[in-house]
């Protein structure tokens, strides 16, 4: 692996342990303050703009990333077109959704709600993160994130520390989103100049976002729904305690994912130019060290996840180490399931990754609904774990001849390491 790959990802990794640092000891300190029901409403108001901010995105990142590791000229203009584009979508998406929990739900939902489209809304504009990462200066993005992680966790720490109203919490969800976005906005500008396409070719830039975007967008919603559709599906079987003891377990079980996260964005700059098999050694050998990251902190999570959550939650929290286990599993399906999705994309497989999605949603929306009904918190849990397998394995064992099992076996052969 080059330098320049290694540098840029232990970057990337710097700014998650930072957010490591705060979901152990702020959140989780806010979580046993507030209890179980406001740590789910919160959950539940971010599950919901989570998905919606994944539709507005439209794929976009990938695309983004892929060409302006290619080209940076074009992609500064589809940055252009892109932000547009995710900002329509926002907002058509986000009122019926903000008019449902107003009229659904308690006040608490409503304003974790309006803090979240917020939210959101910084994220959807922040073009300027997959531009530094594409150019392997993801250094700009760790300061940036930390700031505004850290201006977050400060508020929400003294808001429970003094004891004031929840509802303040939602200062700290847009804060979390909003200075990184001024940061790197700032920083853009000074170096860079936003050039929009003429506007002969804008239309163009658009339909092009839109066509390879569709796919995309849609496995990206799936994957991002596999969470949250168990926390959907435990509203209305279990109890905002039910969500907040399922999100203590996610939280931990997937706290680990940025540093497999940050190897495969760092690596896909390469792996985007290179042809053939020498793409597919690449991905191979890439798949290995995302398994090998994956397995050691599976053992570390599985040994002491139980004892984590209740030294940081409390005892309220006691039911979610039983899930830990479950979901770390499951978060290391997705991990590896990230390497396959980027090499789909790179060979231009929309099309396929559409299918594949709308057949695995045909069979884990039900699985995951009954699995909850019979066996409540747990149940969600297996669906996750389930629904991740599948999607590692027999769903991308069709994508051209059987490609992505091959460089899953070949990431086994210690011949693709020479």
């Amino acid at each position: 692996m080059k330098f320049s790959v290694m540098s840029n990802a232990a970057w990337m990794m710097s700014e998650k342990i930072v957010s490591v640092f705060g979901v152990i000891f702020v959140t989780s300190y806010v979580a046993k303050s507030f209890g179980p029901s406001i740590f789910g409403q919160m959950a539940f108001a971010a599950s919901l703009f989570s998905v919606v901010q994944t539709i507005a995105m439209f794929g976009s990142e990938t695309i983004l990333f892929k060409h302006i590791s290619q080209n940076t000229g074009k992609g500064v203009r589809l940055m252009n077109v892109a932000r547009k584009m995710r900002m329509t979508l926002l907002l058509l998406l986000s009122l019926p959704v903000l008019i449902y929990v107003w009229y659904t739900m308690p006040e608490n939902f409503l304003v974790f709600a309006i803090a979240s489209f917020l939210s959101a809304m910084f994220v959807t504009q922040d073009t300027f993160s997959v531009f530094n990462n594409a150019r392997l200066a993801s250094r700009l993005n760790t300061v940036a994130n930390s700031v505004g992680m850290l201006l977050s966790f400060s508020i929400s720490f003294a808001i429970a520390w003094f004891k004031l109203s929840p509802l303040l919490l939602s200062l700290s969800v847009v804060a979390v989103t909003l200075v990184p976005y001024l940061i790197k906005r700032f920083a853009f500008y000074r170096q860079f100049q936003d050039v929009a396409p003429p506007k002969k070719r804008s239309g163009t830039y658009l339909r092009y976002l839109m066509y390879a975007g569709l796919p995309l967008a849609i496995s990206s919603v799936f994957i991002s729904i596999q969470v949250k559709m168990a926390q959907m599906f435990l509203v209305g079987v279990g109890s905002a305690r039910d969500l907040g003891l399922f999100a203590a377990a996610n939280t931990i079980s997937a706290s680990w994912i940025f540093i497999p996260a940050a190897i495969i964005t760092s690596s896909f700059t390469e792996i985007f130019r290179e042809r053939a098999e020498v793409a597919i050694k690449l991905t191979a050998r890439l798949n290995g060290y995302v398994m090998g990251v994956s397995l050691l902190m599976l053992l570390v999570i599985g040994l002491f996840g139980e004892k984590v959550i209740i030294a940081l939650y409390g005892h309220e929290y006691t039911q979610s180490g039983s899930l830990v286990t479950v979901l770390s599993i499951a978060t290391c399906f997705s991990a590896m399931g990230t390497v396959a999705y980027r090499y789909m994309v790179k060979e231009g497989g929309f099309n396929y990754l559409l299918r594949k999605v709308v057949c695995l949603m045909i069979f884990s929306v039900p699985l995951s609904y009954w699995l909850i009904q019979q066996h409540g918190i747990m149940g969600a849990a297996w669906s996750v774990l389930i629904s991740e397998f599948l999607s590692l394995t027999v769903m991308n064992y069709f994508f051209k001849n059987g490609v992505i099992q091959k460089i899953q076996v070949s990431s086994l052969n210690y011949k693709t390491y020479k």
